[in-house]
């Protein structure tokens, strides 16, 4: 009997059906998921890695006692970095890895706007457009380790900007103290 209730609470963890992170849903159907070291998952979907779901981290620094913030999304590799600031300081493509070479950001049909050598433009450049947008586009370098003379690679990625407002509003939450997470 106790192999059968053992196997049936191991099968609905792994389906999603219990969790031990705790779940809020906002009036406005997102769902706002608390996981250990300052970490939220905002999106409509369970799936983390659905179009519009997002990786809010707002760790405390061990030295300064600052919050250190950032917003990923994990369907684009999109990474959006605060540092301790209130506000975005850069957004950075995390699949772009060809060094010495810049990637493209474009929203929607604004004009492309190039990265630097990691990857990362400032964000006031292009976070106004992200905001309300409804698609990003990156053109990225990526080394492939199989080739034998490793050039990189050109490849178009795409992200939906959907539930990123969500997600800004949820850094300023943690940051005002309006939405508890550990440290």
């Amino acid at each position: 009997m106790n192999r059968v209730l053992l196997t049936t609470i191991i099968a609905a963890a792994l389906s999603g059906c219990v969790s031990s992170n705790p779940v809020n849903t906002t009036p406005d159907g997102y769902r706002l998921q608390k996981f250990s070291q300052g970490t939220v998952s905002v999106g409509k979907s369970a799936n983390l890695l659905a179009a519009g779901s997002w990786s809010v981290s707002c760790p405390t620094d061990a030295m300064t006692d600052k919050r250190n913030c950032s917003i990923t999304s994990l369907s684009g590799a999109l990474f959006i970095d605060y540092g301790s600031s209130p506000t975005p300081q850069r957004v950075c493509l995390l699949s772009h890895d060809a060094p010495g070479m810049t990637a493209l950001i474009r929203v929607d049909s604004h004009p492309a706007v190039a990265t630097d050598a990691q990857g990362c433009v400032p964000a006031s450049r292009i976070i106004h457009q992200m905001r309300s947008g409804s698609t990003f586009l990156a053109r990225v370098g990526a080394i492939n380790d199989w080739s034998p003379d490793l050039r990189p690679v050109i490849k178009d990625e795409r992200a939906s900007l959907e539930g990123l407002n969500k997600a800004m509003e949820t850094v300023a939450d943690i940051r005002a103290g309006k939405l508890a997470v550990k440290p």
